[in-house]
């Protein structure tokens, strides 16, 4: 079995950070990173990039952290008993390693699906977790052994930035044309990379990303519908009802009335 001892979904520090773990920790640590920042590697400081990835094995030194104030990760503590050692040897190769997966989103949304069932007092919590990081570490390891520099072309690792800053702040979002902009492409070719990459297009993954933010301040807060609809980059409330309703099957104040 595998279990989380703690995990965490965008950690923001508002301050610049240091964390230096000089005899390791007991468990297994995970980063998904989401700013910029840095870690030590046989004594060589090494920069950490958006959409990064990292592992650390129980009692290995570790030292990382970020200069300036906003850094922003994903993290997950683990542990496994002795019938996990077959998939700990497949990730043994990638310790300490960085590693750039060709969907960062993908690893990040199933550690904010993880670290919602590690906060809920569910009868079924410890067994959701261990499948749950068993499908993130396959996941992770087919990440691993198909590196996106091999796979896809120069504007890949951009590409994946960009749609992190999507789901990070899906309110703030700027228009398609604008983003396409960004990258120094036509509005036509972007689109054409956005759906090959993601399988989607780009308008699509805006709705998705609002819809998520939505759905989560619905389950977790009593923001009214109205101030709950312009947080989520919606001008029209009402658009914001129809489009929720259309993608979900029921008005944000049926799914808020259903939980």
């Amino acid at each position: 079995m595998i279990r989380i001892m703690n995990c965490g979904h965008n950690s923001r520090h508002p301050r610049p950070c240091n964390f230096e773990y000089r005899q390791g920790l007991p468990n297994y640590l995970i980063l998904l990173i989401k700013q910029e920042g840095w870690y030590y590697a046989d004594g060589e400081r090494t920069t950490l990039r958006p959409n990064n990835l990292i592992c650390f094995s129980p009692g290995t030194y570790i030292h990382y952290g970020c200069d300036a104030p906003g850094y922003n990760d994903d993290w997950i503590h683990f542990t496994a008993d002795a019938a996990e050692q077959e998939l700990l040897l497949k990730l043994q190769p990638y310790l300490r390693r960085l590693i750039y997966p060709r969907d960062f989103h993908r690893l990040s949304e199933y550690v904010r699906l993880m670290t919602g069932i590690y906060h809920t007092v569910s009868p079924y919590r410890t067994p959701m977790l261990d499948a749950s990081m068993h499908i993130f570490l396959y996941a992770l390891l087919e990440e691993a052994e198909n590196p996106q520099d091999a796979m896809f072309p120069q504007y890949y690792r951009a590409f994946c930035e960009l749609r992190t800053q999507i789901y990070n702040s899906p309110a703030t979002t700027p228009a398609i044309g604008e983003l396409a902009d960004s990258l120094c492409l036509s509005l036509s070719y972007f689109q054409h990379l956005y759906k090959k990459f993601f399988h989607c297009s780009c308008g699509q993954d805006i709705i998705r990303a609002r819809l998520e933010l939505a759905k989560y301040h619905l389950q977790n807060s009593e923001i009214s519908i109205r101030e709950l609809s312009a947080f989520c980059g919606y001008n029209n409330e009402l658009h914001f009802m129809r489009q929720f309703k259309k993608f979900v099957g029921k008005t944000p104040s049926e799914y808020r009335e259903s939980l």
